[in-house]
Formats: structure tokens, sequence, C-alpha cells
């Protein structure tokens, strides 16, 4: 049976008791009642579901997800909030986040890559959330925007929003709840957080906190990894796909999971894979990002993503593209000097 934590159950059950509403019907035909779910730990997901939609029927305001994002924090994520809290810096909070998210929640995913001028972090769902799609997606956000800020320590000026879905009745709130522009209809519901706050040294870092939470996390890793065989191969894609150049070395990611690199080539290999074949994909998306959005010339990409010789990296690209990088650039462009 999946379960899920339920903080934002006992956030709509605070809200109705404190207007002094009748909560009777949060509690038909599930298997949890009040007291259960004031207790803390996991509820059947089911019953999760239930208390939202009928929560959100006896407040009677579309605009919940608003409401309870804006009082939500990732606090409640157990070890994986636990990590995000006293990380070094916003990034490794957030890559982070997005390796070990689906320890946490399973009907979420949430993808964070590095582009050029910010981070993007896009959301995804692995079942249709259907009538709660909205509720999700904007507690979500909420949450995102107030972990960004409380390490950056000032609203995430140059926050780009997407929702995907219609722009909602109410929309002329999400002025006072969100730090950013924001646009509806989207494929898919993201955030875009500037490259000037992620790297930022956090004043909440904790380093032997941050060390224990960490090892925690790579224990959960290893648990995982017995069911899910792709589980380090995600890990590591996540770290280089959320890093700049120059892209961090084997040894760094294995320190990151608290283990040896050997230990992290061995666990690679069995899923099918190995350092140099994630670095290799990760250098060629930063390649193709480079040259679609920046006027960079190839010498200076070359430079930049580590290649000694730009020579190499030209045979690198041709060899994963099919065509030079100066080509690449005149098929996404025409215009970007070469």
């Amino acid at each position: 049976m999946e379960t899920i934590d339920p903080v934002y159950a006992r956030l709509i059950l605070r809200t109705l008791e404190r207007n002094g509403a009748d909560t009777t019907a949060l509690f038909e035909g599930i298997s949890i009642g009040r007291d259960e779910l004031l207790r803390g730990g996991n509820i059947p997901m089911a019953d999760f579901l239930h208390v939202l939609r009928e929560g959100q029927r006896l407040i009677g305001d579309d605009s919940l997800g608003l409401m309870l994002g804006s009082q939500a924090n990732v606090l409640p994520f157990g070890a994986l909030g636990d990590a995000m809290a006293v990380a070094p810096s916003l990034r490794q909070g957030l890559q982070v986040m997005d390796s070990f998210t689906r320890l946490h929640a399973s009907y979420v995913r949430v993808c964070a890559r590095s582009r050029p001028s910010v981070m993007r972090l896009t959301m995804g769902f692995v079942e249709d959330p259907g009538d709660l799609r909205r509720f999700h997606t904007e507690t979500a956000l909420l949450v995102l925007q107030s972990y960004a800020e409380s390490l950056w320590g000032q609203p995430l000026v140059g926050a780009r929003f997407r929702m995907d879905y219609r722009e909602p009745d109410y929309a002329k709130q999400y002025a006072g709840f969100f730090h950013g522009d924001i646009s509806f209809d989207a494929a898919a519901a993201s955030i875009d957080i500037p490259r000037a706050c992620l790297d930022e040294f956090s004043p909440h870092y904790r380093p032997d906190q941050w060390q224990l939470t960490m090892g925690r996390l790579s224990q959960a890793l290893k648990r995982l990894a017995v069911e899910d065989k792709t589980a380090y191969t995600q890990y590591v894609a996540t770290v280089l796909q959320t890093s700049e150049p120059p892209l961090p070395d084997l040894s760094q990611v294995a320190g990151s999971l608290c283990v040896s690199e050997r230990t992290l080539n061995r666990r690679l290999q069995f899923e099918g894979t190995s350092f140099r074949e994630l670095k290799s994909a990760a250098l060629h998306r930063w390649a193709k990002l480079l040259l679609e959005q920046t006027d960079h010339s190839v010498d200076s990409i070359a430079a930049t993503l580590g290649y000694q010789d730009s020579a190499n990296f030209r045979r690198a690209f041709r060899k994963n593209a099919g065509c030079t990088p100066s080509e690449a650039r005149r098929r996404s462009n025409g215009t970007a000097p070469h």
C-alpha cells in the first residue's frame, strides 16, 4: 500500500477547525481518523487524497493550494528535508531534492537541470492527479520558492513559473504568492531559478549535519537499488546534469554519497553503465546548450567544458551529434557567431 506524509492534510484539518467547521466528512469512508492523522507518520495515499478533496470542498476555496503552499516547507520530508535544510548551497540542496524525492513521495517527481542562466525545476506525476493537479502544482512550486529564498536570503528576483493548466479565475492572487513571472498552459509545471542564487554559501550550512543526513540518504539509496536497477545511474546523472562546467569527477560524486570510487564504479557497472559514459552525456548536453543559448566561440566552449584541445571537442561532438559544433549552432538559430 502506497503511503505519504500527510502534512497538507493536517494543514487542512487545522484550517477547518480554526474556523469552527464540522470536519466529519474528512474521515468518512477512509481508514484513518482525526487522532491518527495528527499523530504524524505516513498515511495511505487514498486517504490523503480523500482529505484533500473533501477539505477543498468544505473550505470552498479553489485557491487552497496557494494558502497551504505558503505555509509549508521542506522539513516534513524526513532525511531529505533535513539534508536540504543544511546543504552548503542552494544548488546542492536542489541536487539532493532531485536525487531523493522518490524516496519520500513516489507519486511526484522533481527534475532539476542546469542551463547557462538558470536552474530549471520541472514537476511531473507518476499518475495523473486529476482534479488535484492544480493544488499539487501550486503547493509544490510555493514550497520550492520558499526553500530557495530561505537559502538565498531574499525574494527570487528573475524567477519564472510555468503552470501546466489553464489560468484559473483567481489568477490575480498569484502575484501575492509567487515572486516572479507567471505563465499558464505550459507543457509541464516548472520554475526557473536564476543562476546567481545557486552557488552562494548558505548561512544554514552545518557540515556535521550535512554529512550525517547524506549518509542516511546514501543508505536509503542502497536499499532502493535492490529493486530499482537504475538508482545509482539516476543519482550520478542528476549530480552531473545539475552542475556547471567543470563537471565534478568520480571522486567528488562518490564522496557526496559517502562511498568509495571503487564502490560507486561497481554499482554503476551492475546497472549497465559507467561514470565516463554518464559524464560524456552530460558534457554533450552542456555543449549543445552553450552552442544554442550563448554566442561563445567553439574554442571557448571547448575550454569551458574542460577540453585541453578544441580539436578533441570537435571530434567528440561529431561522434555524439553527427555534425560539427558549428553546424549544430547554425541549425539551432542560424545567426550566432561561430
